[in-house]
C-alpha cells in the first residue's frame, strides 16, 4: 500500500508535465486506483517520445522538405478562395507545409474491389517508379494482387519502394519483405518493433495510406491493402481517392519524408516530381500530421472548418472520441443553426473504444447532433464535409490517436463538384443507417451507462 501511494504521488508530480489536462487527469486516476498497473502501462505508452536517433532525423525534416519543394514546379497563381476557405487553407499550410493548388482531378472510389483494381491498373502502366505506404499490408488475397503487380513492375525495370507500418502489418511483414526484396522491391517497416525498446512509446504509429505512380498519379484515403473479410469477418466500407495534378507532388513529398525517417535516404531526383499537366481541375492540398509535430493536429483544421459552416456539417468516421475543441465546435455550429450529422458504425471493432464513443452521444444529441449508425458493413471511411465546398478525405479519425499520436494524411478540397460527389456518397451510406434518437438512447440500461462512462475516463489514453 505504501509503495502504491509513493507511485501515485510521484505520478502526481511528473504526469502533468507537457500533457493536456484531460489526459493528465485520466492518467492520475489510473495511478490512484491501480498504481502498479498504471506504472507498467505508463512505461509502455505514457510518454510520447521518440528514440534519440529518430528525433535527430525528425530535426532534419524541415530542411529536407525545403529541398523537395524546390523540385516541385509552382502550379501558377494561387486559387482565389473565399475568406472562410482561405482561413482553412492557410491553417492547413501552416501545419503541413503545402498550399492549395488548382488543376487537380479527384476520383472517389468507394467500392473496395474497384479501388484495388484501379491501383493495380496504374502499377501495371508504371514506367519509372511506384511508391506505396500503408498502415496495413497483408499477404492475403488482396495483398497478393498488389504483390504480383509490383513483381511485374520490377521485371519491366520500374523502381518500386514500399513502406509498411511494423505494427499494422505485423504477422505478414517477414514473409512480405522476403518475397518482395527477392524480386528487387525496396521494403522497409516503419518504426520497427525490434527497435521499440529504445523508444518510449510503443503505440506511436504511421497510419498513412499513400500510393504514387510515376509522380503523376496518387492515391490516399482510408483503405488498406488487405482483405478485411479474411481477418475481421466483416466487409469494410472505405473511401479511396485517385488523384492527378499538382497535389500528387505533395503526396510524393510526404512519402519522401517518411522514406528518409526509415532509411536516411533522400529522394531528391527531379524525375520523381514531374510537372503536372495544366488543367482546370479542382483546388486541393495535402496535409500531413503526426507525432513528429506534436503541438498541432488535424483537429485544428476540423474545428476551423466547423466554425466557418453556414448550413451543414457531415462527419463520417469509425472512431469518434472528440476532444474539447471538437465538442465546442459542434455545439457552436448547432447553436448557430447548422445541421451537424455523424455517420459512424453501429458496432465498433474495438470494444473499449466503442464504449468510450457512446459516452458522448447523450451530451451531443442534446446539443443537436444527429447520429446515424451504419451497418452491417464496418464503416471504415474517414471523411468530412462542410456546406457545399470544403471536404476532407483521408486517414484521420475523430479521436486522440489521429489528433496527437498517429502519422496521418488527408486531402482538403475546396470545390463544389467534389463536395457534391461526397454528398452523394453520404446519401448512399445513410440508406444503410438508422438514426439514433435521444429518447431511445436515454433509456439504455444502467450497466451500459456505467460501462460507457468508465470507458470515457480512459478516452484520452485510447
Amino acid at each position: 500500500m505504501v509503495a502504491g501511494w509513493i507511485i501515485a504521488l510521484v505520478a502526481f508530480v511528473l504526469v502533468p508535465f507537457r500533457r493536456p489536462p484531460a489526459e493528465a487527469r485520466s492518467w492520475l486516476l489510473v495511478f490512484l486506483g491501480l498504481p502498479w498497473v498504471a506504472l507498467v502501462a505508463y512505461a509502455l505508452i505514457g510518454r510520447p517520445y521518440f528514440a534519440a536517433d529518430r528525433k535527430a532525423r525528425i530535426e532534419q525534416l524541415p530542411a529536407l522538405l525545403e529541398r523537395i519543394q524546390s523540385l516541385i514546379e509552382d502550379a501558377g497563381a494561387r486559387p482565389d478562395l473565399s475568406p472562410d476557405n482561405k482561413a482553412v487553407e492557410s491553417l492547413a499550410k501552416g501545419i503541413g507545409g503545402f498550399p492549395a493548388t488548382r488543376g487537380n482531378k479527384i476520383e472517389m472510389l468507394d467500392i473496395y474491389e474497384q479501388a484495388v483494381d484501379a491501383i493495380i491498373e496504374d502499377i501495371d502502366a508504371a514506367k519509372h517508379h511506384v511508391h506505396l505506404e500503408f498502415y496495413i499490408f497483408r499477404d492475403d488475397r488482396i495483398g497478393r494482387l498488389i504483390i504480383d503487380a509490383l513483381e511485374k513492375a520490377t521485371e519491366r525495370g520500374v523502381r518500386c519502394r514500399l513502406l509498411v507500418d511494423a505494427l499494422g502489418s505485423y504477422g505478414s511483414l517477414r514473409k512480405l519483405k522476403r518475397r518482395l526484396k527477392g524480386v528487387g522491391v525496396e521494403v522497409h517497416d516503419i518504426l520497427p518493433l525490434r527497435r521499440r525498446l529504445r523508444s518510449s512509446r510503443v503505440d506511436l504509429r504511421n497510419h498513412r495510406k499513400i500510393a504514387v505512380i510515376d509522380g503523376t498519379v496518387g492515391y490516399t484515403g482510408s483503405q488498406n491493402i488487405w482483405d478485411p473479410t479474411q481477418h475481421s469477418r466483416r466487409v469494410n466500407k472505405d473511401l479511396l481517392l485517385r488523384i492527378e495534378g499538382p497535389a500528387v507532388s505533395q503526396l510524393q513529398a510526404v512519402f519522401a519524408l517518411d522514406w528518409y525517417l526509415e532509411t536516411v535516404g533522400e529522394l531528391l531526383s527531379a524525375d520523381l516530381f514531374p510537372a503536372a499537366a495544366k488543367s482546370e481541375g479542382c483546388t486541393a492540398q495535402i496535409v500531413a500530421t503526426g507525432p513528429e509535430n506534436p503541438e498541432v493536429g488535424v483537429d485544428l483544421i476540423f474545428a476551423q472548418a466547423m466554425y466557418n459552416a453556414a448550413e451543414e456539417i457531415v462527419i463520417t468516421t469509425p472512431y469518434f472520441i472528440p476532444n474539447d475543441a471538437m465538442i465546442s465546435a459542434i455545439k457552436a455550429a448547432t447553436l448557430g443553426g447548422v445541421r451537424v450529422c455523424l455517420i459512424t458504425p453501429e458496432r465498433s471493432d474495438h470494444r473499449l473504444v466503442g464504449l468510450a464513443q457512446q459516452s458522448y452521444y447523450s451530451e451531443l444529441m442534446t446539443a443537436g447532433l444527429e447520429i446515424y449508425l451504419h451497418g452491417p458493413e464496418f464503416l471504415h471511411a474517414k471523411h468530412f464535409r462542410v456546406d457545399h465546398e470544403v471536404t476532407i478525405v483521408g486517414t484521420s479519425n475523430m479521436d486522440v490517436r489521429s489528433f496527437e499520436l498517429n502519422a496521418e494524411i488527408d486531402l482538403i478540397s475546396f470545390d463544389a463538384g467534389v463536395a457534391e460527389e461526397l454528398r452523394q456518397i453520404e446519401q448512399e451510406l445513410l440508406q444503410s443507417c438508422k438514426r439514433l434518437s435521444l429518447e431511445t438512447w436515454t433509456q439504455r440500461s444502467l450497466p451500459s451507462k456505467v460501462a460507457q462512462n468508465t470507458a470515457r475516463l480512459m478516452a484520452d489514453l485510447i
